[in-house]
């Protein structure tokens, strides 16, 4: 009797299927998300400038955890009206170069005008650009950061594997993402106020894109190291700002990041503000003043030297 080998063809057309299933539902994630933020995109453009003080103090924190320095090439991804591209420009100076890259094209004029406006034009150059697809040449950047970005992407390992093809040996990562939604106050109140009139929208799975899907303090470090980066530092960082009850502190936050959906149910927005001004008034002071906590993660790796 002859042998006869199996045949792994099912298994084979299975493997392809799920492959093809998975880059598919991808690519419908990452459309999704650009929706969402071409729906955005006008109101983060008008708030830009008058948020930029309190940007600076986030972004400061990820230039170091990059460790980026005067005449570096800098790729910032996911860099929405200007933050951090604005600041890694003044700090690479002219000798350097600072590619903003977005997935949404509405955002990029934005951040052309910052530039030429600041004295800058010639440091920024600005590129539509998925970040699980970067147009960029390999060992061509000596720092990658992204602020408050990487939570959109649907393939983590993929933009991982994207940053260590353009990363110079050496060269560094910085992702700067919040941790839970309960330990920043502004958050945490906002999205309570338009969860009580609007419901979530924010899924309830683990994978769901939303600002916190990193909270875990290992995940992110866990996927730099599968892409074979090294040096993993992971450092939380702690704010507590005291704004002016009166001031209306909130409404930039409320705008950039819910406004879309207020827009599309706008007899919600009053009660939803009075919600808000009610939980803050709880919370504020003699003075006045509201006592908030906001916690980030910077997330950071080296690209190992040849």
């Amino acid at each position: 009797m002859t042998a006869t080998t199996p045949t792994a063809a099912p298994e084979t057309a299975a493997s392809v299927t799920s492959v093809v299933t998975d880059a598919d539902a991808a690519a419908a994630r990452t459309r999704e998300q650009s929706a969402l933020w071409a729906a955005k995109a006008e109101t983060w453009v008008r708030w830009a400038r008058p948020m930029e003080a309190m940007a600076t103090r986030f972004n400061e924190i990820l230039l170091d955890a990059a460790g980026v320095a005067p005449g570096h090439r800098v790729l910032d991804l996911a860099s929405g009206a200007g933050e951090p591209a604005m600041t890694l420009a003044r700090k690479v100076g002219a000798d350097g170069l600072v590619i903003a890259t977005d997935l949404v094209p509405a955002m990029l004029p934005a951040i052309r005008a910052r530039a030429g406006e600041s004295g800058l034009g010639d440091v920024v150059s600005v590129c539509a650009a998925d970040m699980e697809r970067l147009p960029l040449a390999d060992a061509s950047v000596d720092a990658v950061v992204s602020r408050f970005g990487i939570m959109f992407a649907p393939q983590t390992d993929v933009v991982m594997a994207g940053i260590r093809r353009v990363l110079r040996p050496g060269g560094r990562v910085a992702l700067m993402v919040w941790t839970r939604r309960s330990a920043s106050t502004m958050v945490d109140v906002l999205g309570s106020a338009v969860d009580a009139e609007l419901g979530g929208d924010d899924g309830d799975h683990a994978d769901a894109l939303t600002p916190f899907r990193f909270g875990s303090c290992t995940r992110l470090a866990d996927t730099m190291t599968e892409a074979g980066l090294e040096d993993i530092r992971t450092d939380t960082h702690n704010f507590a700002p005291r704004p002016r009850l009166s001031d209306n502190f909130w409404r930039p936050q409320l705008e950039m990041s819910w406004g879309h959906r207020l827009d599309a149910a706008p007899q919600t927005r009053p009660l939803i503000e009075a919600r808000i001004r009610a939980a803050f008034a709880a919370l504020a002071d003699a003075e006045g003043r509201v006592p908030l906590a906001a916690e980030v993660r910077v997330v950071s790796a080296a690209l190992p030297r040849r």
